[in-house]
């Protein structure tokens, strides 16, 4: 059977085969560090996971963090405690990679469902795949490409009991309650089946049943941490972590009110008219019945995450990625209007490959594009791990003025202030930092710190002599107290 389905479809694999290998030799041999914010958060908190054997949440510098589940954090510092030979930096972008290939794997069978032609889903994919959001997500640890894997995953699979309950318990533990998307759209597409008659009432109430399985068993977990933890998993779980972020622009995620709509024109270009064009045929179809019902919800399954998202008050750009391999479905589904023009028809799937490929290695420097550097947060972080065994730190003038407005304005939750302005610097020194967001509060026990960081712009009204400078490192200056 898997013999007979890759020679089906050869082409697809052959593709996604070269795509990996070219990822995966730049993942390899143009290594850089965690970058600012999410790899070094996730990569931290998990490896806190295993050293505080507490494994219900990600864990920060001692304290439990509540805003994330731990399913991914957990996954990456497994991943680096199983392959401890391998850099940190490699074995987890090379974890990532496999999920994103999965992920476009999944992606490709599930829009074959819509095209019935190989070259065409993969043209489909080549485009997913090469958007810039979509591309440094396959190259960078994250939480989103689990998300959408279990979403296209749960509804693949959705006639295999454990299998689409395996998918789903991954995009929920990846994101919490944004996991259960795909089951509340499968439920509106059950009701629209037996609405229709597609369905009678015995297969409309057995599908209800799943759902309503699949959505209690993981949903138990959330109904335990409130049991376990009460209010403070509610607040900061629930509430600041998925409702504040609906509601409000939180900490610095501002946006214009059509940022995602225009992040959509960026990311596609011209293809967006195609897309507008697609889903034009696509409602025609609809309304002329061209179409069966379980096609017109393959078509149409993402989209109400991008309706949803233009609807929030954060505007985050990484948000946008599950809505990517949608418009780009969109893009070429005009094309299988020529599918009797055998000629034509892969002509221009022959050329759409040319200029795709043409922009993914010359147009956008593939090879040239990094997403993270060997800057002075990472050489500062480096240097005090030689010699200090904790750091305290005041944030800068700007991020302290800029925290105070936030803090007006009520747009902070409760972890703001965990993380400082670089993350990153929390992984590379591997040992405590104190934050300070409070010039007078840092001053208070200043003769009693081992290490601190100062802006240059703080140094100037303040007595030193008691420290050395160890070294500074752009703005940023690392001090030891004179008897260490």
């Amino acid at each position: 059977m898997i013999q007979k389905m890759l020679k089906k479809h050869k082409f697809f694999f052959v593709f996604i085969t070269i795509l990996f290998f070219i990822l995966l030799f730049k993942i390899v041999f143009f290594v850089k560090p965690f970058y600012d914010w999410d790899e070094s958060l996730y990569i931290k908190s998990g490896l806190e996971m295993f050293e505080k054997r507490y494994f219900l949440f990600p864990v920060w510098q001692g304290k439990i963090w509540f805003d994330k589940p731990p399913l991914i954090p957990f996954l990456y510092a497994l991943v680096i405690k199983t392959f401890p030979f391998i850099l940190p930096e490699i074995s987890t972008r090379i974890f990532t990679l496999l999920i994103g290939t999965a992920t476009l794997i999944l992606l490709y069978f599930f829009y074959y469902q819509m095209t019935k032609n190989t070259f065409l889903a993969t043209l489909i994919i080549f485009l997913t795949a090469t958007r810039s959001i979509f591309l440094q997500r396959l190259q960078v640890v994250n939480l989103d490409l689990f998300l959408l894997m279990g979403w296209i995953g749960y509804v693949l699979f959705f006639n295999h009991f454990f299998l689409s309950l395996f998918f789903l318990i991954i995009s929920v533990f990846s994101k919490s309650l944004i996991g259960f998307y795909s089951i509340f759209i499968m439920f509106f597409y059950q009701c629209y089946l037996f609405l229709t008659k597609e369905i009678d009432f015995k297969k409309f109430k057995k599908n209800l049943i799943k759902l309503f399985t699949h959505f209690i068993i993981p949903f138990s977990w959330f109904i335990l941490m409130y049991i376990k933890y009460g209010h403070t998993f509610l607040k900061m779980h629930i509430f600041e972590s998925h409702f504040r972020r609906i509601t409000a622009s939180i900490e610095f995620h501002f946006g214009e009110r059509l940022f995602y709509i225009n992040l959509v024109k960026t990311e596609f270009g011209t293809y967006s008219l195609l897309a507008l064009a697609g889903i034009i045929i696509l409602i025609w179809y609809f309304y002329k019945k061209i179409l069966s019902k379980k096609q017109i919800f393959f078509s149409f399954y993402l989209l109400p995450w991008f309706i949803f998202l233009n609807l929030t008050k954060t505007k985050i750009f990484w948000y946008l990625l599950p809505v990517i391999p949608q418009f780009a479905f969109f893009s070429f589904y005009p094309i299988t209007f020529f599918k009797n023009k055998r000629i034509l028809f892969y002509l221009l799937i022959f050329v759409f490959f040319i200029f795709i490929s043409y922009q993914f290695f010359w147009q956008k420097n593939f090879l040239g594009t990094f997403y993270s550097e060997y800057d002075s947060n990472y050489y500062l972080a480096i240097t005090a791990k030689k010699y200090c065994s904790q750091i305290d730190m005041l944030i800068d003038q700007k991020t302290r003025s800029d925290f105070e407005t936030l803090d007006k304005l009520n747009l902070l939750i409760t972890t703001s202030r965990w993380w400082g302005n670089h993350p990153s610097i929390f992984y590379y020194f591997g040992k405590k930092i104190n934050l300070y967001f409070d010039k007078k509060h840092f001053l208070k026990n200043i003769d009693k710190y081992e290490c601190f960081i100062l802006e240059k712009k703080d140094i100037n009204d303040l007595n030193l002599k008691k420290f050395k400078l160890i070294k500074n490192f752009d703005s940023l200056f690392l001090y030891q107290r004179q008897n260490q």
